[in-house]
């Protein structure tokens, strides 16, 4: 017996009968009746939820289930006891809970324990079998087949094909995002005519080859990937993030498979030889929101990232709301939040922490740049080839020593320029050192300088090392420091590197010292005399003999070094009393032959990892040449003048082409000694961490292999392994979802417990497998095979026992008319007028939205409204606004993106038609429509019949022909009238025309244009 202390089981509805039919055959079915009753209203008190678990009674396994049922005996079952006993004492739930169940739902329950209870695990968590395809219809595409016999069984008859121009708008607006052309529609409906089956083939697949096809589904991928174009929060600054979304694009048109794609995206940092575009594709875990707010706790922000990950990748792969397990175990679904942080921390090495400059960074060009760098870098190489082969038959005399130049300066680390090849460290990590510019009063000659903050006692350096430039140290020289203190340091300190030093030993100090590296007053750690006076700016003179730097030796790293204070650095020069023509002509000689025997002794490995990774060496000798050219004497220069210029021109050139590259945040795993401990958040919270948990896969999923390595491209691959039953259902229902309106199973981001049920389970796993098996993960084979069907070709006219029967077309016996989304409204209505522009990738634009928009109180950035074609480019191209996103989209549901979104709910709100009338983006494609059918006929009656064509596909009935050209005859004496109102309209819709006597007929046209486009008929997808 339960005893009072089991609380509510949460049931509704009113008390009745335990009496039913107890046949086999009418036994409820476990997965499909019995678990939603008991997880929608037991859960949450007896599921996997240890803290608001009640009784020690969990009814979400089996075993918990046998405590309160005894099978194939309802009567004596604790279970139905509960639930129908009158005792307001013992009544599941107590009347000031909850209602009790409804009659139905005890018959439920009473018929499945007296048939046995069978007991099934939750059907997504199951490995999804290819179950035999149905003996039903007589199409060949086995979808058909599975749909039919539900259509059958229901007692229902499925539609007809629909007529050829509505195929062909359906399939062109669902693989590509846009209406077809007028000459397109006729060229169908002609082919159609002739040979139905191969007219749709070849159609389907010009629109898989399609230019559009990528813009279309990467504007999906978009919304779970919580892409946007500013980093969120209160000050929502600007990011840099759009040349992933042209990875994406470029990913969806060369069908890259949905594995790889996964891969890639996850993890394509930790792949073997990873390449700039494998990298890139990992910003997909960058577009998680961050905090620029000064004072605002940077670790916190971090963890909400990392959050947002894990979240993310559930959902976007596994079809769970985790989210819920970050601060409790899951109340529905067996995910605890030890597993929760298990998960978590594959994703909490990454190197990124809430940075403002949102370090780690890669630098990218966009893909029109890098199509005309390819050329641009191929002229550099050739002017380079012509100048070595010059520079090595040169004749090189004797030095005359009235060449000797006592006061040459060589830069070694100035004002922006850096040795060639070196590497560039700040505080122990690789990054390029932080110039700025200048302050007016810097000295002359230093445009830039870095203006560097270390907290007291604590020390903070730029430096460099293993340059391809390293300086040979002469007689005399001296090393110049230009600098400037704005908070007095304890120190500040040079430190040079010689090429056979294991560690730095050539060290000045000013001030002093608690360096904790070298012997002080020696040359490891000489102290060069107390600090400058603070404010004024000074050149610190160094001798290098001073140092233990002997002539001869070769310096191959310079670090500016302090301890606390604040202090501008100009950079370091080295001033030599030996410098000649020859010395630079037999030292690049001397670096060629090294460079041609064996490019790897001039730089280490790190060096050489991120230069020449891909075995091609060109980048490295171009920054080889570019040295030489800043180094070589006047002299020299003039032996070469022209195989220089010429090399001078080509790198400008390509420069000026790489100079457009971007920081794309992107992801990189710390190194394994700076790897963070992972702990289980008490409640979430980032301050209360609990006992420390390592990566792991969640126990009800099946498991990883024991012997491999914990990491995100792990971690990718178990999401895609064979054996995980959720990856490619999710995928299949998202798809079909996009083409039929909703999925095979309605709640796209919920296949857990509380989600809705398959309404075809057998095709959703039998698409699953294919297209894991046969399609290989191709996108573009899923599609194919789907909108090849019967089911996808059907007329969506329905017919009252269909509306009773299937009211929600969950059984697809007719074809969904669908709302279109919001990116497709906005770019079917361009397209259908004539000016929307074919451009593809590139930074996002900003075509017209109302003012006011974008003035808020903590970001002064304005909406600077783009000109020529990139006003009216495809709406995945808008600048992306998290804080205030695109109005037009926002009004037909485009979410704002702070966090992943699986599934658009569509509205129908007035706001709808108030844009689709007023948008200037709209009002300036009527009047492209306007524009064409004028072109088209002088006659207004075929101008508008023309126009209603090219809208809606279909040419107009009589009836609807009658309505408009009442309309226009109304409105066209309205305009002559008012000649101005008209001129006026036109100009609202960029249309100048000057022709004035052709204004009325032209804003007549314009004004049924604009009705055209709220048609129904144009905003929904029949």
């Amino acid at each position: 017996m339960l005893v009072s202390l089991l609380v509510p089981l949460l049931l509704c509805g009113t008390l009745g009968s335990v009496t039913a039919d107890h046949s086999a055959e009418n036994t409820p079915g476990f997965a499909s009746e019995v678990r939603p009753i008991l997880s929608r209203q037991c859960l949450p008190c007896h599921g996997p939820d240890t803290k608001t678990r009640k009784a020690d009674l969990r009814l979400d396994r089996r075993e918990g289930l046998l405590r309160v049922v005894q099978p194939g005996n309802a009567a004596d079952s604790e279970l139905i006891q509960r639930i129908t006993t009158t005792d307001l004492g013992d009544r599941m739930p107590p009347p000031d809970h909850a209602e009790s169940l409804s009659d139905a739902e005890i018959s439920t329950l009473t018929r499945w324990i007296s048939g046995g209870a069978s007991w099934q695990k939750h059907w997504a968590f199951q490995i999804p079998q290819l179950s035999e395809i149905p003996d039903h219809g007589s199409s060949e595409n086995p979808i058909d087949a599975f749909i039919a016999e539900k259509i059958a069984t229901a007692g229902l008859e499925a539609n007809g094909p629909a007529s050829p121009r509505t195929l062909i708008r359906r399939v062109h607006l669902d693989l590509i995002g846009l209406p077809p052309t007028p000459d397109r529609v006729a060229r169908f409906v002609a082919d159609h005519e002739k040979d139905r089956e191969g007219a749709w083939l070849q159609l389907v697949e010009e629109l898989l080859a399609s230019e559009s096809f990528g813009e279309r589904w990467a504007s999906i991928w978009l919304d779970l990937a919580r892409y946007a174009d500013t980093k969120g929060y209160e000050q929502d600054g600007n990011r840099n993030i759009w040349p992933w979304r042209d990875w994406v694009i470029q990913a969806f048109d060369r069908d890259l498979p949905f594995d790889q794609f996964t891969i890639e995206q996850l993890a394509g940092d930790l792949i073997d030889s990873p390449e700039e575009s494998t990298r890139l594709a990992t910003a997909f875990h960058r577009n998680t929101m961050t905090n620029d707010e000064g004072g605002t706790q940077n670790e916190e922000f971090r963890v909400a990232a990392v959050v947002d990950r894990v979240n993310t990748t559930m959902q976007v792969w596994q079809g769970l709301t985790a989210g819920c397990a970050q601060c409790h175990d899951h109340k529905y679904d067996p995910l605890s939040q030890k597993e929760y942080y298990q998960f978590y921390d594959f994703f909490n090495q990454s190197a990124d922490a809430d940075r403002n400059n949102e370090h780690p960074v890669l630098s990218i060009l966009g893909i029109s740049d890098k199509e005309l760098l390819i050329p641009a870098r191929q002229r550099v190489e050739e002017t380079l080839s012509v100048l070595d082969e010059t520079a090595r038959a040169l004749e090189i005399p004797e030095p005359d020593p009235a060449e000797l130049d006592s006061s040459a300066l060589d830069v070694i680390a100035f004002n922006g320029h850096m040795p060639a090849l070196c590497q560039e460290l700040v505080d122990g990590r690789q990054e390029s050192w932080p110039w700025v510019a200048a302050p007016e009063d810097a000295p002359e000659g230093i445009d830039q300088v870095i203006r560097q903050v270390a907290p007291a006692g604590q020390t903070r350096q730029v430096y460099f090392e293993r340059s391809l430039h390293p300086h040979i140290v002469t007689e005399g020289d001296r090393y110049l420091i230009d600098a400037r203190i704005l908070e007095a340091p304890e120190s500040m300190l040079l430190q040079v590197r010689l090429d056979d030093d294991t560690v730095w030993e050539h060290r000045a100090y000013w001030g002093t010292t608690s360096f904790g590296h070298g012997t002080d007053g020696t040359p490891s750690l000489l102290h060069h005399g107390d600090l400058p006076i603070t404010g004024e700016w000074v050149r610190l003179e160094v001798a290098a003999s001073k140092i233990g730097l002997e002539a001869g030796t070769t310096v191959v790293g310079v670090a500016m070094t302090q301890i606390g204070g604040k202090i501008e650095w100009g950079g370091v020069r080295r001033d030599s009393t030996r410098h000649t023509e020859r010395d630079d002509l037999l030292g690049y000689q001397s670096f060629l032959d090294r460079w041609s025997e064996n490019p790897s002794d001039l730089f280490d490995a790190s060096i050489r990892e991120a230069l020449v990774a891909s075995q091609d060496q060109t980048d490295s000798n171009e920054k080889l040449e570019t040295w030489w050219k800043k180094t070589l004497s006047t002299a020299g220069k003039r032996l070469l003048e022209p195989q220089l210029q010429a090399h001078d021109q080509a790198l400008k050139e390509q420069n000026r082409i790489e100079a457009k590259a971007v920081p794309v945040p992107v992801m990189v795993d710390l190194a394994n000694d700076q790897a963070r401990s992972t702990h289980i958040l008490n409640r979430g919270s980032y301050l209360v961490p609990g006992d420390e948990v390592t990566a792991e896969v969640p126990q009800f999923l099946p498991p990883m292999d024991p012997n491999t390595p914990r990491h995100r491209l792990s971690l990718a691959h178990w999401l895609l392994s064979a054996e995980n039953p959720l990856t490619a259902r999710v995928h299949v229902n998202r798809v079909w979802e996009q083409l039929f309106g909703t999925g095979l199973v309605e709640t796209l981001e919920d296949f857990g417990t509380q989600g809705a049920l398959p309404s075809h389970p057998e095709l959703l796993d039998w698409l699953a497998i294919t297209w894991q098996q046969e399609d290989r993960w191709s996108h573009k084979a899923l599609l194919r095979r789907i909108v090849t069907s019967e089911t996808y070709r059907r007329s969506s006219r329905s017919s009252a026992n269909q509306r009773q029967i299937d009211p929600e077309n969950r059984l697809l016996s007719r074809a969904t008319r669908i709302r279109l989304a919001a990116e497709i409204v906005r770019d079917q209505a361009l397209s259908i007028g004539g000016i929307l522009s074919p451009k593809k990738f590139g930074p996002p634009v900003f075509p017209p939205q109302p003012e006011g928009i974008w003035q808020v109180v903590y970001n002064g950035a304005g909406w600077r409204e783009s000109e020529g074609e990139d006003r009216v480019r495809r709406s995945l191209y808008t600048f992306f606004r998290r804080t205030a996103p695109y109005p037009t989209m926002l009004t037909f549901d485009a979410p704002s993106r702070d966090v992943c979104q699986s599934r658009r709910i569509r509205t129908n709100t007035p706001l709808q038609a108030l844009v689709m009338l007023n948008d200037p983006v709209v009002i300036e494609a009527a009047a492209g429509l306007a524009r064409i059918s004028l072109d088209h006929s002088s006659q207004l009656t075929e101008s508008i019949a023309h126009a209603f064509e090219r809208a809606t596909c279909r040419p107009p009935s009589a009836q609807e022909l009658d309505h408009l050209v009442q309309l226009s005859h109304q409105q066209q004496q309205t305009f002559e009238l008012d000649p101005e109102a008209a001129r006026l309209f036109l100009e609202s819709g960029r249309w100048t025309l000057e022709e004035v006597k052709l204004h009325p007929r032209a804003a007549t046209l314009m004004l049924i244009a604009n009705v055209l486009m709220n048609l129904d008929e144009i905003l929904v997808r029949g």
